[in-house]
């Protein structure tokens, strides 16, 4: 090869970047009026976004308006029963700090509430409410006893960091015509979960009361506290002698077994089957913080359950206390033997219904 050839010359590229070309111009500098527009998009860009902000903010606050208007928020039944409980409890807790003998389970009454009513027509079908307010008549022989009583309890709420109101002692009215007895002093405080605790003078009698207030509660009727565990005939599968289920409150429900019997005529009745009876027990233990209510309402029954079979009688509605238990006594009649004994229960308004399928012998 000639060494004189010359290499040949090879140009950049057109689209080449900038770098490669050495004449290029540096940006011009912003202007003022540029500078200005990018503030203004910006400024309109932040002025969108708080308006959407405070139209979600204002849609927001008209919903908790109407909804504070109505009653506050649809709960469940199963809120409704904790509430409850935690209300009783809270009472409880106050009783347990006075002195001996100044209140008791057997001085305490449920207390109506004429606020807690539906005067608007907010709840819907399925849709209830009720104010767990329970009150403690107090006994006291000396003033100094219920005033000593008084300090302990307003040390309590403190230490638990409650803000606590103190109503002062009213004196007796001199008017003879508008006579006003004297009002010994109390407090009030709001406790966990919202619950109103006062201890004072009751506000017509003057005694002295404690009153817990759980508030009032919108619920639906049919969401009732679930059950914790199930066992044998409570559970989906083929029939068992007997079954459990524990609700996530504490209350227990055994059904079963099935036991063959001979029915008396008032039993059988005129229209029931005479060829096979059968009784089933059922025992509700309450191991919640609140009484349990039984009705005739929570035997349930579903379609084409026991064809053939009739439920005869079961005992009549009663209420099962905390910590207490009772035995209840369905009755069955059927013109032929069954397979089996599908069973629909749930003790009281508060708890949801399962199905039992119990074995017959």
């Amino acid at each position: 090869m000639d060494a004189s050839a010359k290499e040949p010359i090879t140009e950049p590229p057109t689209d080449a970047p900038a770098a490669f070309d050495q004449t290029a111009e540096p940006p011009a500098a912003e202007t003022p009026a540029g500078k200005a527009d990018r503030l203004a998009a910006t400024w309109r860009w932040l002025a969108a976004l708080a308006a959407v902000a405070l139209i979600c903010w204002g849609f927001t606050a008209v919903i908790g308006f109407f909804e504070g208007l109505g009653g506050g928020p649809v709960r469940s039944a199963a809120d409704y029963r904790t509430q409850d409980i935690r209300t009783r409890a809270a009472g409880k807790a106050v009783i347990g700090r006075l002195r001996p003998g100044a209140g008791g389970p057997d001085r305490m009454h449920a207390e109506g509430s004429t606020s807690c009513v539906d005067d608007l027509g907010f709840d819907g079908d399925g849709v209830t409410r009720d104010q767990p307010h329970y009150v403690w008549n107090l006994e006291y022989a000396r003033e100094a006893d219920y005033l000593a009583d008084l300090d302990k309890v307003r040390a309590a709420w403190r230490e638990h960091g409650w803000k606590v109101r103190d109503t002062p002692e009213e004196s007796a009215s001199p008017d003879a015509d508008r006579r006003k007895p004297a009002r010994r002093p109390g407090v009030t405080t709001v406790a966990d979960h919202g619950i109103t605790l006062f201890m004072g003078p009751d506000w017509f009698t003057g005694k002295p009361i404690l009153s817990a207030d759980g508030g009032c509660v919108r619920y639906r009727a049919d969401q009732g506290v679930a059950a914790r565990t199930s066992s044998g005939a409570a559970r989906d599968g083929s029939p068992a002698r007997e079954g459990v289920i524990t609700y996530d409150d504490g209350v227990r429900v055994s059904i079963g077994p099935v036991r063959p019997t001979t029915l008396s005529p008032n039993e059988r009745g005129p229209d029931a089957p005479s060829a096979h009876a059968y009784r089933v027990t059922v025992t509700v233990t309450n191991d919640s913080g609140a009484p349990v209510e039984l009705s005739s309402s929570d035997i349930g029954s579903y379609a084409n359950a026991n064809p053939g079979v009739k439920l005869l009688g079961h005992e009549p509605p009663q209420v099962v206390s905390e910590g207490g238990s009772t035995r209840l006594e369905l009755v069955y009649a059927a013109a032929e033997r069954p397979s089996h004994l599908d069973i629909v229960y749930g003790p009281g308004k508060f708890h949801r219904h399962y199905s039992w399928n119990l074995s017959v012998p």
